[in-house]
């Protein structure tokens, strides 16, 4: 069964991914991972994890090139 916090993991998964890709803007995931982290119990660290898993995913349609520069504003925020 899946709890709130493995949906909100999820959730934050498809966010970066799609951000990765151009079609979430950047204070969109931003709004989404400060949600995740007050209201479901998820912690910065795995946001982190889960961007690091998100650049080396090689089933994402994205240039690492791209995925790296789109990934700072990330890392630093969390």
């Amino acid at each position: 069964m899946l709890t709130a916090k493995d949906w909100a993991l999820r959730w934050i998964r498809g966010s970066i991914e799609s951000y990765f890709i151009g079609k979430t803007p950047l204070e969109i995931v931003k709004g989404r991972i400060k949600r995740a982290v007050k209201s479901y119990n998820v912690n910065p660290k795995e946001v982190g994890a889960i961007v690091n898993s998100v650049l080396i995913d090689p089933s994402l349609n994205a240039p690492k090139e791209l995925r790296e520069e789109r990934a700072k504003p990330l890392i630093e925020f969390i």
